[in-house]
């Protein structure tokens, strides 16, 4: 073979190689390219919608867990927020606790209900006496067990370390 043969088949081979060349990047990378931008962006797509289903599922858990949540709620309002006022029974528990932590009840005033909007409520006056500490944890007995109280103020005079004065407080019930 001599040099101008092996030259113009170098020339056939090479134009052959950039043609081929031309054609893989037109008809098969190009394409391809295309498609995996646009698979891409759908795996893109995918994963969000997954991720915004599993927040969901996550702020929203199962129904029957749910179900068991709301009837332990309910049973907690009902408790907290009795039927009725029954002033009575408050009374009765406010002097057991009283005399749990060590406080004196010198006296009780229960004031007249009113019911608004679907609530009932009634004033209740405790005159007491006990120390600091005595009379924080009968405040403290009163607004944790049992019905929902608001205590509204606590009115005295420290004597010695013995409070003595008044406990003005809210019990509050379904009005039915």
């Amino acid at each position: 073979m001599n040099p101008k043969q092996a030259r113009r088949r170098f020339g056939l081979l090479t134009g052959l190689s950039v043609i081929l060349g031309i054609a893989f990047f037109m008809f098969l990378y190009l394409p391809q390219s295309d498609e995996l931008r646009a698979k891409e962006a759908e795996a893109f797509r995918i994963r969000k919608e997954l991720a915004e289903t599993a927040a969901f599922r996550r702020s929203h858990p199962d129904s029957a867990e749910e179900a068991k949540t709301v009837a332990a709620r309910r049973r907690l309002f009902e408790e907290k927020l009795p039927a009725r006022l029954d002033q009575g029974a408050f009374l009765l528990e406010a002097e057991r606790r009283a005399a749990e932590t060590g406080v004196r009840l010198l006296g009780v005033v229960p004031g007249d209900g009113s019911e608004t909007g679907g609530w009932a409520k009634a004033p209740v006056r405790l005159a007491v006496s006990g120390d600091y500490f005595s009379l924080l944890d009968f405040l403290y007995s009163i607004e944790q067990r049992g019905r929902f109280v608001k205590i509204d103020a606590v009115r005295g005079k420290n004597d010695g370390g013995v409070f003595t004065g008044t406990v003005e407080l809210w019990i509050y019930a379904r009005a039915l």
